[in-house]
């Protein structure tokens, strides 16, 4: 019995041996400690300690990483503004006096409609001629030289003033200025749209545009009015107050379409209205019209003979009636 007993005792000795290797499972999920990672309890290269285990890396290891990585990949730089520079607009061409929109001489055809002539005659007659009385009275001499012509002419004269062009229309007389047109330089007349339809309407004026290869355009306008049976009056000489030489435009107009050149001198006008005036002031103004000049062939030799025509008149109109 002792023996058992003892037996027992150390029986169960043995037997509580036994229990204490045995891990409650209770115990195990309130007692047992996770092992951390690099210890030396943990079994290397376990698989379920590395996927549970969480990498550490140092404050300055990460900076350091970020370093390297930023060596590899620059970090985005922050946007620079961006000058936007306005898109210029495409410049249009620049209108020139006397020409349309697509570039050809005006011909002002509009003006030269029975209507357009039929108000041009009741102005002239009716407002010009006795106005230029009033302000300027003007008497004309060699008027009876007009009655050889039968058909358009080319009428020059000596440029003094803005005024010239209504008293050569007042001088000629209604029969002429019926079928007469002024060229009129385009850059003064033309400049504006409001001038040019008014010296149009009232006066009978075509844009001369004279210079550059307009002027071709602007001489060949005026022959084909001379075909239709319209004659012309010029300013040869260009500039207002200057004497000559007569440019060559009439003479291409004469001898091309052979017609007569009809010289006609004006006197007393630069008083009237002088350059840079705008109101004409009173003054007694005298015209002198000279017999007509065939055109013959040679265009040098009929500028000649015409500016010696126009001084001819000239010195009639100082001796018998200048002022």
């Amino acid at each position: 019995m002792r023996n058992s007993g003892e037996g027992g005792a150390g029986g169960g000795d043995v037997k509580n041996h036994g229990r204490a290797d045995r891990v409650d499972p209770a115990q195990s999920q309130d007692e047992q400690v996770e092992p951390t990672a690099g210890s030396a309890d943990e079994p290397v290269g376990s698989s379920a300690t590395s996927e549970a285990a969480e990498v550490v890396v140092p404050a300055a290891e990460e900076g350091k990483q970020d370093d390297e990585r930023g060596g590899s990949e620059p970090p985005a730089a922050e946007a620079e503004p961006v000058e936007v520079v306005p898109r210029a607009k495409p410049e249009r061409p620049r209108r020139v006096a006397g020409r349309g929109r697509g570039g050809q001489v005006k011909t002002e055809a509009w003006a030269r409609t029975p209507p357009a002539q039929l108000v041009r005659g009741a102005v002239q007659a009716g407002v010009l001629v006795p106005l230029l009385r009033f302000i300027s009275p003007f008497n004309v001499i060699g008027r009876r030289n007009l009655n050889s012509l039968k058909g358009p002419a080319v009428f020059v004269a000596n440029h003094q003033s803005h005024f010239d062009a209504p008293i050569c229309l007042a001088a000629l007389g209604g029969r002429v200025r019926r079928r007469l047109v002024i060229a009129a330089a385009a850059d003064y007349f033309y400049s504006s749209q409001v001038k040019g339809v008014a010296a149009s309407l009232a006066l009978g004026t075509v844009p001369f545009v004279r210079q550059g290869g307009s002027s071709r355009e602007s001489l060949q306008m005026l022959k084909d009015l001379i075909g239709k049976g319209w004659s012309v009056l010029i300013f040869p000489s260009g500039t207002r107050g200057k004497a000559g030489p007569f440019k060559k435009g009439f003479a291409y107009l004469a001898i091309d379409t052979q017609v007569p050149v009809v010289p006609v001198y004006l006197h007393g006008l630069e008083r009237v209205m002088p350059k840079g005036a705008f109101v004409p002031l009173p003054g007694g103004v005298a015209v002198g019209i000279g017999p007509p000049i065939p055109p013959g062939k040679d265009y040098n030799d009929l500028v000649r003979r015409a500016e010696a025509a126009v001084a001819e008149a000239g010195a009639l109109v100082e001796r018998l009636g200048g002022t």
